[in-house]
């Protein structure tokens, strides 16, 4: 196998598609109870946040007007309170989120560190260290962060947009569909960039990588390179 050079990008030889997602996922329900909980927190966040609006509506259309001091008094409690629930359950939800994150980044490590125990010497000929290092720290933590926070932050997200949508269309029909009638722009503009987002993010990840193998290399290999006398060449 030709050697991998810390200044050559590697080629992505199996892009990350539904089946790699679906392997992926099989750390997640490992800890599918704690995701729920998480789940159902950020909707109960998004739900109290979202009704923050309602009741300024009510105040400032009914409350302010009667001139009662009292009622005001009341819903700015209530609205505080609302306030205050969902930054609670928003620190709980992110503790929670931590734990499971750090727990599935150690399930892949652990995982990835057996298989790297079996794999041929001449895997690790083939590349420098600092390339498969960058897979075993970077590579992991993207992973595990699309599994958990991005995972969950896709359907909170989704199901926030529904309850907006709902929440828009009973103030006031009309202005919602205007509004909403940027949404295919939006969409268009999205599907012609994902492409070059995910080449530029594909090129980054292998400079990344090279340099990591570089300095590896170079910290490591720092006796061999003084007596080969390649100081000014490295």
């Amino acid at each position: 196998m030709a050697r991998n050079r810390f200044d050559e990008d590697e080629v992505l030889k199996t892009p990350f598609g539904i089946s790699q997602f679906k392997r992926a996922l099989t750390y997640v329900t490992h800890y599918k109870m704690g995701m729920i909980n998480s789940l159902l927190l950020s909707v109960l966040s998004a739900l109290l946040s979202l009704s923050t609006p309602i009741i300024t509506i009510h105040v400032i259309d009914n409350i302010i007007p009667s001139k009662s001091i009292k009622n005001l008094i009341l819903w700015v409690t209530i609205f505080l309170i609302t306030i205050l629930i969902s930054m609670f359950l928003t620190t709980v939800r992110a503790k929670l989120m931590t734990k499971v994150g750090q727990a599935i980044v150690y399930d892949i490590r652990s995982d990835l560190f057996e298989h790297l125990q079996y794999l041929p010497f001449d895997y690790y000929d083939a590349r420098p260290q600092g390339k498969i290092l960058i897979r075993v720290v970077n590579y992991v933590n993207a992973v595990s962060d699309m599994l958990s926070n991005g995972l969950i932050n896709l359907i909170l997200e989704v199901v926030n947009v529904f309850i907006i949508m709902g929440f828009m269309f009973f103030v006031n029909v009309q202005l919602s569909f205007i509004i909403l009638s940027g949404v295919p722009i939006g969409l268009t503009a999205i599907l012609i960039i994902r492409n070059k987002q995910r080449k530029a993010w594909q090129d980054l990840s292998n400079k990344s990588s090279n340099t990591n193998a570089y300095l590896q290399e170079s910290i490591t290999g720092m006796q061999i390179t003084q007596i080969y006398n390649r100081e000014s060449q490295n």
